[in-house]
This record gives structure tokens, sequence and C-alpha cells, in this order.
């Protein structure tokens, strides 16, 4: 699967420049199939991480910032919107994509924990770097979890349906396998210690 400019179109489209974006940080939890939550009493995940959560960024002056419920989305490559549905902490909106670095196929994106715009409905076409939605708004969620972009990307089976898509059809490796998106969005990154407290503070 071909690399993706996700994140520097979610820099240019967020003004995110000027202050300087040095690359993504990841507390422990955040990653793909953590079996361990990030937010709340840090335990066990009721299932391995689906994607990555973005929302946590490095600036030039080596700050530890955060993104907010103000932050806009851009999509990864040109696509169709193929499901929407409910999830605990806003809406997530799945995208089909044209495999263009192979003849394999298709691949599916997820964003999930956004507010959509008007517009973006099932069968809308969109082009790389729309922005399809903003973070959730997550300020009244009983997790008591800051606003962030869980991403992922999966590749269908030929079993696959969107009819009745909702979350759980992701952790069904008949249906979907599974990708790791941070070779995908192609930015640098860290991942923090377990015990490193600005993980402790979110």
């Amino acid at each position: 699967m071909e690399k993706s400019r996700f994140t520097k179109m979610l820099i240019e489209k967020n003004g995110l420049d000027r202050r300087g974006f040095e690359g993504w940080i990841f507390c422990q939890g955040m990653l793909f199939n953590s079996p361990d939550k990030w937010w709340g009493d840090h335990g066990r995940r009721d299932f391995p991480h689906e994607g990555i959560d973005l929302c946590l960024y490095l600036d030039h002056s080596r700050r530890i910032r955060r993104l907010d419920e103000y932050t806009r989305i851009p999509v990864m490559h040109d696509g169709a919107v193929k499901a929407m549905f409910k999830d605990y902490l806003g809406t997530t909106v799945v995208i089909e994509h044209e495999n263009s670095a192979s003849d394999s196929g298709v691949f599916i994106s997820l964003y999930a924990h956004t507010n959509p715009r008007s517009d973006i409905i099932v069968g809308a076409i969109v082009k790389e770097g729309d922005i399809i939605a903003t973070f959730g708004d997550t300020r009244n969620s009983k997790s008591r979890i800051i606003p962030h972009l869980h991403f992922s990307l999966g590749k269908p089976s030929d079993s696959f349906s969107y009819e009745g898509f909702v979350w759980n059809t992701i952790r069904t490796p008949e249906m979907i396998t599974l990708l790791d998106p941070l070779a995908i969005i192609d930015w640098p990154y860290q991942a923090l210690d377990s015990e490193d407290t600005a993980c402790y503070k979110l």
C-alpha cells in the first residue's frame, strides 16, 4: 500500500506549521494492537487496539501539544464514503479506496470519534485532502477522554459487505485484515515510556 500525505495535509489544513509539528507522540495504549488503555485507569482494553489514536504531537520547541475538537480531518486518498455509524465518542466514517500500489483491489480507512461535515454521507465521493470531519467533542463523555482521532486501515476479504457495518465488524478477521497505519501516514513519531508523566496528565 502506498504511503499517504495524511499528516502533511492535516498540518496544512489546521495551520500547525506555524507552531511547528516535529512528529506524532504516542502514549502506551495509542498504538496498533496495544492491549492497554491510555485513559482512565490505564488498565487493559477489552480488545487489542484496532488502529492508532492521534491527538499529541511535538512542536519545534520540543513541547508536547494536543490537538482539539476543532481539528480538521483530511481524507488520506481519493475514495467513496461507504458507511457511517455512531461510536461511543462521535461518528465513524468508513471510506473505500482503490489500492493503486498494486492490483490487489481496495482498502478501507476508518476515521472514528469524529463530527462529520453535513455533506459527508454514504455515497459521497471524496478527494485526497478533502476535509471530512473534525475531532469529536469528548468533554462530556463518561470515559473522560480527550478529543482524538482513532484511525484504522484494513483490507476487506472477498466476503466483506458494508451492509450493517458496525464497529465490531473490524474485529472479525474473516471480514477485514487490519493494517498498522503508522507506516502509511509516513511521519516521524515517538512512543513514550509507560511511566512518562505526560501520559498521566491526559
